[in-house]
């Protein structure tokens, strides 16, 4: 039996992700459906039943662990909800919220129970890696109107927060770790010097690839390299180590003959970068794998990209069972496991182009499912994107590593200039690939997801048993063709409009959509909830916004749109007359007219709008929705209501 890492580390891998995202209420069913399995095909099939006692293990092995750290350590924690704690441990990470308060993660111990807790306290003299110990009033962490705050930190073992500068902290002046606190705040300082030379989009795109610092990426910029297929590119993963491992293994070989100081100084280097781009999930994951498959050369022994990488499965979630339904694990774990199962096919007599070719479809359709499951859409052009533009970005990114090693010295700035035609270059080519119909296919509709699914299966056999190119292609572009035609039939036939409400406190902002075309209101938000809007248009699968209207301090806000909204408004109408008409685009609209849409009539009225379509007439306003005489109740969540012909109702 080979690959016994690998089947293990799959299976545990998988119990881990089921479990998780069924919140661990489902794990004796998922355990017992496993043991059936396994009973079945142990009696079936003869030659696997060692795979199967294997897989098995494993899988009741995660089950238990998930189980375990749900009951001792997630349900202690939650427990503490509403409840006012103290915290001893150190700061793990911190984001600048603004000049007076700081978001600061804490990891430590409560009553010798091991947590991680984010607060956001007041602007002090805070470093990485600082003893701390905070009070703080604690809340679990919920998914929100703006963001799903509660699902995103759940899969970071992060379940609770404090309030808002409510807290108070001591420091007790010593630093934890010294040397990874340096490391990090020289990323802090490399990032400023990226931001002070480079232009603001080429400089955050850099930023976010050697520091992995996103915080310079505005919404609609990180929305369009998603659908341009170049999102993975920004986020430091096993790419950026494969780079900075060869450029530093290349110069330390130069000088440094004795291979196996070779391999300790770069085994150093590649932790150490791990350590600079802040110990993500995707770059340990890339980290732990690089060390398993050069340990197997260093000890003599042939390394197996599947049983690293089930190996590596197994240390990353181990202690943190959540991590499993990372986005980013799930993700790097299926396009590590689409290009070993395409090179273990595959052998030197294999022409490079088909292999090249194989290797991108594969990943592209090994990662299809998760991202139609997650997302709500898939990007068709990574297709192309990985192929052309990817190695356009090493490049900037190889000169980003000698400023990296050179410590940021006057020799940078002349690197970093140099570093930022290639990111130009992608950048244009991302504005206009992102626009195109087809680049981005939305899987709103569960039978799109279905489709996806299905096909990504057959065309993952497909990418590891075909060597015929031919045959590739065209399987590949008729798939493609098949998740387009699909979209668009299914766009074009929901024939229903839908209202989706998202509150905020006594503001409220709304989007009335059909057939992939939305029309949006603010109702004195005044921009707050742009990235709210956004998140919904991708679960709704929104291509066209040709409208927006603003009831008040529309100028401010209407400019606000180019960074947080990826579909920016055509016309932008606003209630307060504080500019001239069709002035970029911006109109005014008063009591008396119609914003005449097309189906859609709108007027405005006191605290908010009137919308009339289809013999409805309906007022939309500041927590208040009014349909046809008739007040809806508004819930504090995201509310969807979907108009049938008759009446609006909600999913």
């Amino acid at each position: 039996m080979t690959r016994k890492a690998a089947w293990a580390g799959f299976s545990f891998c998988a119990a881990l992700i089921l479990a998780a995202a069924f919140r661990s209420e489902n794990n004796l069913i998922f355990l017992l459906t496993a043991f059936g399995l396994a009973v079945i095909i142990f009696a079936a099939l003869k030659n696997f039943r060692r795979h199967t006692i294997l897989c098995f293990t494993a899988f009741a092995v995660g089950i238990a662990v998930n189980s375990y750290y749900t009951y001792h350590v997630y349900n202690r924690l939650v427990d503490l909800d509403g409840k006012k704690v103290n915290i001893n441990g150190y700061v793990k990470d911190i984001t600048q919220l603004d000049g007076k308060y700081d978001r600061v993660t804490v990891c430590g111990k409560i009553n010798s129970l091991n947590a991680e807790i984010s607060y956001v306290l007041p602007y002090g003299d805070i470093h990485y890696y600082d003893e701390i110990s905070v009070t703080d009033t604690v809340n679990t962490i919920e998914d929100g109107v703006r963001f799903n705050s509660g699902s995103y930190n759940y899969s970071k073992s992060v379940f609770l927060q404090g309030g808002y500068g409510t807290g108070s902290y001591d420091l007790s002046g010593r630093s934890v770790n010294p040397v990874f606190r340096g490391v990090r705040e020289y990323r802090d300082k490399l990032f400023e010097k990226i931001m002070t030379v480079c232009p603001k989009r080429e400089g955050a795109f850099l930023g976010a690839m050697l520091c992995g610092d996103k915080s310079e990426m505005s919404s609609a910029m990180k929305t369009e390299l998603y659908r341009s297929g170049l999102g993975h590119i920004f986020a430091v993963s096993g790419i950026h180590l494969v780079i900075a491992a060869s450029l530093f293994g290349y110069i330390i070989g130069k000088i440094i003959k004795a291979k196996k100081a070779v391999f300790i100084l770069t085994l150093a280097e590649i932790w150490g970068f791990a350590v600079f781009a802040g110990l993500s999930v995707s770059v340990v994951r890339a980290a732990v794998m690089m060390t398993l498959t050069r340990s197997g050369t260093f000890f003599g022994r042939k390394s197996d990209g599947l049983n690293s990488l089930g190996l590596s499965a197994v240390l990353l979630t181990f202690l943190k069972p959540y991590t499993a339904v990372s986005p980013s694990f799930i993700l790097s774990f299926l396009a590590v496991a689409a290009i070993e199962l395409v090179l273990i096919s595959s052998d030197h007599e294999n022409d490079k182009v088909e292999i090249t070719m194989r290797l991108s479809a594969s990943v592209l359709f090994m990662t299809a499912p998760a991202s139609a499951l997650l997302f709500g859409g898939i990007s068709i052009m990574s297709l192309l994107t990985n192929l052309l533009l990817v190695p356009v970005c090493t490049m900037s990114l190889q000169l980003c590593f000698i400023v990296l090693f050179t410590g940021g010295t006057l020799v940078s700035t002349p690197l970093l200039i140099a570093a930022v035609l290639p990111v130009k270059f992608v950048l244009f080519c991302s504005d206009k690939l992102a626009t195109l119909d087809f680049s981005y296919v939305f899987t709103s509709s569960s039978v799109i997801t279905g489709i996806v699914i299905v096909s990504s299966v057959l065309m993952v056999l497909v990418c590891t048993r075909s060597k015929e190119i031919r045959k590739l292609l065209l399987c590949t572009c008729t798939v493609l063709a098949v998740w387009c035609a699909s979209a668009n039939i299914v766009r074009f036939i929901d024939d229903d409009y839908k209202l989706t409400i998202l509150p905020d406190r006594k503001r409220t902002a709304y989007m009335l959509s059909r057939h992939g075309i939305a029309i949006i209101f603010d109702v004195g938000c005044k921009g707050r909830m742009d990235s709210a809007l956004q998140h919904q248009m991708d679960k709704l699968g929104i291509r066209e916004m040709p409208y927006a209207f603003i009831s008040e301090n529309g100028v401010i806000t209407a400019a606000g749109y180019k960074d947080d909204l990826y579909l920016n408004p055509d016309t932008v109408f606003v209630c307060d007359d504080l500019t001239n008409n069709n002035d970029n685009g911006i109109v005014y609209l008063d009591h008396n007219n119609d914003a005449d849409t097309g189906d859609i009539k709108v007027r405005s009225a006191d605290g908010g709008f009137i919308v009339r379509f289809e013999d409805n007439d309906i007022f939309l306003g500041k927590g208040k929705v009014v349909i046809n005489g008739e007040e809806v109740d508004i819930s504090t969540e995201t509310d969807v209501l979907e108009y049938d012909g008759k009446y609006l109702r909600r999913l």
